[in-house]
């Protein structure tokens, strides 16, 4: 389970570096492993809906990475997005073999090299992990969906309600959907229902 959120301005003169990040504002600082989880929970954020929801199932083991946000912005430093992928992809390789990822992810991250963010981390995590361990990602019901997001995440589930009162929830939908893609279960995306 990780957590990055960040909606880009483009057209804003400042930019989201390191210190946006590690900074509490109206979210919690970043927080690293099992402080992801517990410095999480109870908010109403897709990461804290996602690891309630599997914890109550009680058959699967979470393994919190990180969760971050900065405030909206200019697009994100390289450096602060090269120490997010690293801080998700050190705990990948700490944890052993997964069997699937878990993402909170906001949708409209742009960095200095990267057009999407986003699909630039999935690109991260697909090198890392192979094709065949599912990611699921939850998103901003305005995020910025491209088909490289779509074609690296196995499910994608979006905040149906704005304002976001549905932020956990969504990351419930996200984890079912993923159980349902461990299991082989094939299922309809909502959107083509």
């Amino acid at each position: 389970f990780a957590g990055v959120q960040h909606e880009t301005n483009t057209f804003a003169p400042s930019r989201a570096d390191v210190a946006e990040f590690e900074m509490a504002d109206s979210w919690p600082p970043l927080l690293r492993g099992a402080l992801a989880d517990t410095g999480t929970r109870g908010m109403n954020l897709p990461i804290a809906g996602a690891i309630k929801a599997a914890r109550s199932r009680g058959d699967i083991d979470c393994v919190p990475l990180l969760w971050c946000a900065a405030e909206p912005s200019g697009p994100v430093t390289d450096a602060a997005f090269d120490m997010i992928c690293g801080i998700i992809l050190d705990g990948l390789a700490q944890a052993g073999p997964v069997d699937a990822v878990c993402l909170d992810l906001h949708g409209a991250m742009v960095t200095d090299s990267h057009a999407d963010g986003e699909a630039a981390l999935l690109h991260r995590l697909r090198d890392a992990l192979g094709p065949d361990v599912p990611i699921g990602v939850s998103l901003d019901l305005h995020a910025n969906i491209g088909a490289d997001l779509v074609a690296l995440a196995d499910c994608i589930t979006v905040y149906r309600t704005y304002p976001h009162l549905d932020m956990a929830d969504t990351g419930a939908r996200c984890l079912h959907r993923l159980v349902q893609r461990l299991q082989g279960q094939i299922w309809i995306p909502a959107f083509r229902q």
